[in-house]
């Protein structure tokens, strides 16, 4: 019986996860051709340029993020690399209802959703147990809490389209990398 557990599942695990993650079609820009794509945090960086990306693809885009004045700015470079439509709408995933509102305006305007892409964040400068927990609670709203609001709210469109849902961790990976960074600067202050 430790065999089967210690290797056996382990290994058909990994079989199956190769397997089931291994794709028999390659990517090709026109599959995004006319699918409706919804990404958050689109105001600059990686959020923007997936807009431009999928835009440049064909997909009917619709942006979100705080800066209304930047979002129409998006918009409009979307329809100019040729978005089959591009629409923004502007708010804070701080606010539960916002989140739950923009995803159900999204799907009267663009007739459903094919692909959510959950890329806000916010960054707050917090040590824990050091600093008010009501930054803590802010943080946990908008890089957790909001992301499952959206994907519930996304859910029944997302099953009828046979849709995706992308959530970017890019923060993460930084946080990783200024670790490391940390680490590699205790050690060489110990040896000098």
């Amino acid at each position: 019986m430790a065999f089967v557990k210690n290797y056996l599942l382990p290994i058909l695990g990994i079989f199956l996860a190769y397997y089931y993650y291994s794709a028999s079609e390659e990517f090709r820009p026109e599959m995004l051709q006319g699918k409706k794509v919804i990404v958050t945090g689109a105001s600059k960086g990686i959020g923007k340029e997936m807009a431009y990306h999928l835009a440049k693809m064909g997909a009917h885009v619709m942006v979100t993020a705080r800066s209304e004045e930047t979002l129409k700015k998006v918009v409009s470079h979307c329809l100019e690399l040729g978005a089959a439509s591009a629409h923004y709408l502007a708010g804070t995933m701080e606010n539960m209802t916002f989140a739950e509102q923009f995803v159900a305006k999204t799907g009267q305007l663009m007739g459903g959703l094919d692909m959510l892409i959950l890329n806000h964040i916010t960054h707050t400068p917090l040590k824990f147990f050091r600093d008010d927990i009501r930054l803590v609670r802010d943080s946990m709203e908008v890089n957790f809490l909001s992301y499952v609001v959206l994907s519930v709210a996304a859910l029944p469109m997302l099953k009828k389209s046979n849709g995706s849902i992308v959530v970017v961790s890019s923060v993460a990976g930084e946080w990783g990398r200024d670790q490391r960074r940390r680490q590699e600067q205790e050690k060489c202050q110990a040896r000098w």
